[in-house]
C-alpha cells in the first residue's frame, strides 16, 4: 500500500515539474520578445537601471551563491553515501529479523532517492550556470 502512495506521488511530482516546463516554454515563445542586454527592471522597479553585468560581476553572483551550491551539493552527497551504508550495515546485522530487514531496506531506498535528487539538482545547477545570454 505504501509503495502506491509513493508512486502515486513521485507521478505527480513528475506532471508537475512537465507542466512548469511546458508553462515557462509557452511564456518564451509569446509574441512579446525579451532583450537580455536591455537593463534588468528598468520599466517595473524604481531606479531600476541594473545592467547585466553589474549582475554577472557582483560578489553575491559571481562568488557567493556558487560557492553555497557547490558544498551544499557534496554535503548532499556525502550525507546520502553515509546513509547508503548504514542500511547496508543494517541489512547485514538483521540476522532474520523482518523488522530491522525493512528498516534497512527503507534506509537504503531513501538514500538511493536522495542521492538521485541531489544528482539531479546538480545537472540543472550545472546546465543553469553554463548558459550564456550574451
Amino acid at each position: 500500500m505504501r509503495f502506491n502512495t509513493l508512486k502515486a506521488r513521485l507521478t505527480l511530482l513528475v506532471f508537475a515539474f512537465l507542466q512548469m516546463g511546458a508553462k515557462a516554454h509557452a511564456i518564451t515563445l509569446g509574441n512579446r520578445e525579451v532583450e537580455l542586454s536591455s537593463p534588468v527592471g528598468s520599466d517595473i522597479l524604481p531606479g531600476g537601471g541594473i545592467h547585466q553585468d553589474e549582475i554577472r560581476t557582483s560578489f553575491v553572483f559571481s562568488n557567493l551563491i556558487p560557492f553555497v551550491i557547490k558544498y551544499a551539493i557534496r554535503l548532499a552527497v556525502i550525507l546520502a553515501v553515509a546513509a547508503l551504508i548504514v542500511g547496508g550495515f543494517l541489512f547485514i546485522t538483521s540476522y532474520g529479523d523482518t523488522e530491522k530487514r525493512t528498516t534497512a531496506q527503507k534506509t537504503i531506498m531513501w538514500a538511493l532517492i536522495g542521492l538521485i535528487i541531489v544528482m539531479t539538482a546538480f545537472g540543472i545547477v550545472t546546465i543553469i550556470t553554463n548558459i550564456s545570454f550574451v
